[in-house]
């Protein structure tokens, strides 16, 4: 988000045209005007890229799931392949075929952080609101790492597979201190106008209260898991959190959405007749707080000078006065 949102004239909150039902805000006149601003805003907006692929992520996570062809509750099926030496069989299961999806999947949440971190354009790589996306990243990677290693498990109690659910324990650790840490930087950068900050009618709160509440199921999954590891493969509370974290998913991008203005045909606050930029709060239209920035402006810079200053002073010390060379 841009530090100078507040300053746009198009944006939702400074809105002056108050429409007075569903019909009279989506007419042809309505659409042509707006749908180009809207067009022009999101294909430059960094954060909607994000958010569209952390969507398609959490839409791989509920197919694998629920698609009984995919996750083997279906039967299996048996591809039998002939060469022109020998015949050879191989039977490709509904687990392999699994292992396959969750490593495409972390991948693709490894691009997701990424592009999270990549998003915060207005902000330095030593601002205190990418400390959550450091550890997006972490945990992107910690789940890759155990996506690879899927394909060696070795029973309920062989040693990658418990080194698996300790992998995915931390990683799910890591999620749930990102988790906090993007209530944080929501509350840094978000912009204070009507509609914003604690309140269900912000679709940014409602995100980040459902992806805490995932992270927290997920930790509970796992450490039964670590506790009883015949529960693997049969408990199922993990599928709680998968549809928690895809349901915030969507509110993150609806977030995005009404940023970019392509909710103008919504009633404001559930009543229609009211232009959200003509309400007299008594507040200005703020974006955010002010910048932290960890260790100053040009942390790096700054011990580097300091190491070479104290370099510099040991050498000046070490020089003897010349009265007392003679």
């Amino acid at each position: 988000m841009a530090d100078d949102e507040e300053n746009d004239p198009t944006a939702p909150f400074n809105e002056l045209e108050a429409f007075d039902s569903l019909w009279a805000a989506l007419t042809w006149t309505q659409i042509k005007k707006r749908v180009p601003i809207c067009f022009k805003k999101t294909i430059r907006n960094r954060y909607f890229l994000a958010n569209f692929v952390y969507l398609l992520y959490a839409i791989g996570i509920m197919v694998i799931d629920y698609d009984p062809w995919i996750n083997g509750s279906a039967e299996a099926e048996e591809f039998v392949e002939i060469s022109n030496d020998t015949s050879t069989v191989a039977i490709e299961t509904g687990v392999s075929i699994v292992n396959k999806m969750y490593l495409g999947l972390a991948i693709v949440h490894m691009i997701s952080a990424a592009l999270y971190w990549w998003a915060w354009k207005d902000h330095r790589w030593n601002d205190v609101i990418m400390i959550p996306e450091y550890l997006n990243l972490v945990e992107a990677s910690l789940y890759l790492w155990s996506a690879i290693w899927y394909q060696n498990e070795d029973g309920l109690y062989g040693p990658y597979t418990l080194a698996l659910h300790k992998l995915e324990t931390v990683a799910a650790f890591v999620e749930l201190f990102a988790s906090f840490g993007w209530i944080m930087s929501w509350y840094r950068t978000y912009t204070r106008a009507l509609g914003r900050g604690f309140t269900l009618e912000d679709p940014d709160t409602v995100a980040y209260i459902l992806t805490t509440l995932s992270s927290f199921i997920y930790i509970a999954y796992n450490i039964q898991i670590l506790m009883n590891p015949d529960q693997y493969g049969t408990n199922e509370l993990y599928y709680n959190g998968d549809i928690i974290y895809s349901i915030g998913a969507i509110f993150y991008l609806w977030a995005n959405l009404r940023d970019d203005g392509w909710l103008w045909w919504m009633p404001v606050a559930g009543q229609y007749g009211i232009a959200a930029g003509r309400i007299q709060s008594g507040k200005p239209v703020r974006a955010g707080l002010p910048h932290i920035l960890m260790g100053g402006n040009e942390p790096c810079l700054r011990g580097l000078r300091k190491c070479l200053r104290k370099d510099s002073n040991k050498g000046d010390a070490s020089v003897a006065p010349v009265d007392e060379k003679i």
